[in-house]
């Protein structure tokens, strides 16, 4: 019986998640997903409308169609993504393409956002921490997330501790249960 791999590590993350999640991408963007503006622009008015993004955005992980452009944008996969889809998705957009656990010092923002990406991630903790770092008191935050057990493409957190490290950091000022994902938050610094 062949041992299964921790799916937890950073050696996961660049040998399996992010290549799968780049050919999932590449699959679905073949097949038309996210191609059809007006279904983009429907799904993405209704995240928009709960967030209320104002001034300087970030957005962590914003996958292949940064959907709150112009922005600045941190995503590992950026410079793959820009090479499958249109370039107009990309004017506006600062791009950071890095994974979003290493700080980038002397950025702020207004509203930062990371959309159904941190589940993905396998330093969340430290996104969290970045996140705050980006903000100040006046900052809107807001974040949505699934919970899986580790698979490909999810090394997978509890949410009783995800919970428990949110609340550490931020007030919860408004929450969706589900929103697109499992739990979306809107958030102020604590």
């Amino acid at each position: 019986m062949q041992e299964q791999p921790d799916l937890r590590t950073w050696d996961a993350w660049h040998l399996t998640h992010q290549p799968f999640e780049l050919q999932w991408w590449k699959d679905h963007l073949a097949n038309g997903h996210s191609l059809d503006d007006a279904e983009f622009l429907k799904v993405w008015s209704e995240v928009r409308e709960f967030i209320k993004p104002y001034g300087v955005v970030l957005d962590i992980g914003c996958g292949p169609r940064p959907p709150f452009a112009p922005c600045i944008a941190i995503e590992p996969l950026a410079l793959e993504y820009r090479k499958l889809v249109p370039p107009e998705w990309w004017y506006g957009v600062e791009v950071h393409a890095h994974p979003a656990e290493f700080l980038i010092d002397k950025l702020h923002a207004n509203t930062v956002i990371c959309w159904n990406c941190i589940d993905h991630t396998i330093g969340w903790c430290a996104i969290l921490d970045n996140m705050l770092a980006y903000g100040d008191k006046r900052t809107r935050y807001a974040l949505a997330t699934d919970f899986w057990e580790p698979f490909v493409g999810h090394p997978g957190f509890e949410r009783q501790q995800f919970m428990a490290e949110v609340e550490k950091r931020f007030e919860i000022i408004d929450k969706r249960e589900p929103f697109g994902r499992e739990l979306a938050l809107i958030m102020i610094k604590r």
